[in-house]
């Protein structure tokens, strides 16, 4: 396949993914069950509890929580990722109920899910992949010249 043929499929390609990854989605309903596990088994002395989980749109945060009105939205960029990365976001974002910053008393909560590092490490890895452009995934557009 030449690279011209390569580059016309991508968009083909990627919304078959994206229809395969539209079954498997989960609900705003799924995040609020979720967070209850959550609470329950890592912030167990939080008596804090969010008002409203939703999946949002955004495109420079993984979530968002206002403590104001006790809010949080999840990236739809998420949504279809493994479950122990969506766990991690929104434990962060539930800790935020309580603790406005990234201090060392917000780490010690969040040091408490025994997956963070590997979620980290999927979320750096899932952020570069979606801001490589289609050509700079090419093989030979990776090799030095």
């Amino acid at each position: 396949m030449s690279r011209k043929a390569e580059l016309e499929i991508i968009p083909e390609m990627i919304e078959i993914v994206l229809r395969r990854e539209a079954k498997n989605r989960s609900s705003d309903q799924a995040l609020v069950t979720m967070a209850a596990e959550l609470l329950e088994r890592y912030l167990p002395d939080f008596h804090e509890r969010p008002s409203a989980i939703s999946w949002r749109n955004m495109r420079e945060r993984w979530g968002s929580c206002t403590t104001g009105d006790r809010t949080i939205r999840i990236s739809v960029r998420l949504n279809g990722t493994p479950d122990y990365v969506i766990a991690c976001v929104l434990l962060h974002e539930l800790i935020h109920l309580r603790v406005p910053g990234h201090g060392p008393d917000f780490h010690a909560y969040l040091d408490r899910y025994p997956d963070k590092d590997r979620a980290e490490a999927f979320l750096e890895g899932f952020e570069a992949g979606l801001s490589a452009t289609p050509e700079s995934l090419l093989p030979e557009h990776s090799e030095p010249r």
